[in-house]
């Protein structure tokens, strides 16, 4: 078998171009030959009928197509109003976060001879501090409150106690 050159090739597509130009042009023939037929055949009042079907159709599709339009629209309208009210929801909820109070993880205060402790989610804790074991007492106040020693969460937070009431005493 031998290769056929680059040129044999452009000259077979160039022949089947022809030939798909002369299926179409004779289909088109055909086509008007058929439409003329069907045509000198029917009888106005049959004519009439048709024209009648198919405007009848197209006035159909194209009330169909309004009213689709409309419900689109209308319903465009509803989302765009729910995600103005959601982004109002949002902007609220973002200017309450940014502009309310600070949530404080501990806070402890010395009044008086009072270590004062507030944690979020447990009950304010007074220990006395003229005491000598107010660690211990700190210690075993912050197990009944749910937070013990064993991922040394509560020794931190004594340490840190322990490190105010030195510094407060550092400045009497």
């Amino acid at each position: 078998m031998t290769k056929k050159s680059i040129a044999e090739l452009l000259n077979e597509a160039k022949a089947l171009k022809q030939k798909e130009l002369a299926i179409k042009q004779e289909m088109k023939q055909q086509k008007q030959i058929i439409a003329s037929e069907y045509v000198d055949n029917l009888s106005t009042e049959e004519k009439q009928k048709q024209i009648a079907d198919a405007e009848k159709i197209l006035n159909t599709a194209k009330q169909k197509a309004i009213s689709l339009k409309e419900e689109y629209k209308k319903a465009m309208k509803q989302i765009k109003n729910d995600v103005a009210f959601a982004k109002e929801i949002l902007a609220f909820v973002n200017y309450k976060q940014n502009n309310s109070f600070k949530k404080i993880k501990n806070q402890k205060r010395i009044e008086g001879n009072f270590l004062i402790f507030n944690r979020e989610g447990i009950k304010e804790i007074r220990i006395d501090i003229s005491k000598s074991n107010w660690e211990k007492t700190f210690k075993e106040e912050l197990k009944k409150q749910g937070i013990n020693g064993n991922d040394r969460i509560a020794d931190n937070i004594v340490y840190s106690c322990q490190l105010l009431v030195k510094s407060n005493n550092v400045k009497e």
